[in-house]
Formats: C-alpha cells, structure tokens, sequence
C-alpha cells in the first residue's frame, strides 16, 4: 500500500483519512466517499471533522485550502 508519507508524519493522519483527503481532492463528496468506502456519510463527516482538527483548519473555506494546496496523497483507493 503506497500513500505519501508527509500526510502522516506532518499531520499523524490515519490510512483512512488519507484515503478520504485522497478522495476530496479528487471532488466528491461526503455521501460519494461514504459510498465508495461503504461507510455511513456520518463517519465520513466525522473523519472530515478530525482532518480539519489535525490539520488545524477552522472553517469550510480553510478545510477546502488545506485540501487544494497540500499535495495530493498517493493513490491508495481501490475502485
């Protein structure tokens, strides 16, 4: 399993969260993420919720900086 390292190290994120930061860098959504990870939307919003914590971001427009302008984690999504 390869995923970038940084999104751990600099942020102590877990597989799963980098697998949905990889996921809303790509654009979908919660319930899209829920979906393709069959997870409820609700821990799908919460892990978004303790990225934003981790990462130190308050607010929507700053979560979606965060996620635009860190590097895309690498792939580690099955399809």
């Amino acid at each position: 399993m390869s995923y970038n390292l940084s999104l751990t190290t600099d942020f102590d994120f877990s597989l799963k969260e980098i697998q949905i930061i990889e996921l809303i860098h790509k654009g979908f959504t919660s319930k899209e993420i829920a979906d393709q990870l069959s997870l409820s939307e609700y821990t799908i919003k919460r892990h978004r919720q303790n990225i934003a914590l981790k990462a130190g971001t308050s607010g929507k427009r700053a979560f979606r900086k965060f996620i635009k302008n860190y590097p895309p984690p690498s792939p580690i999504t099955s399809k």
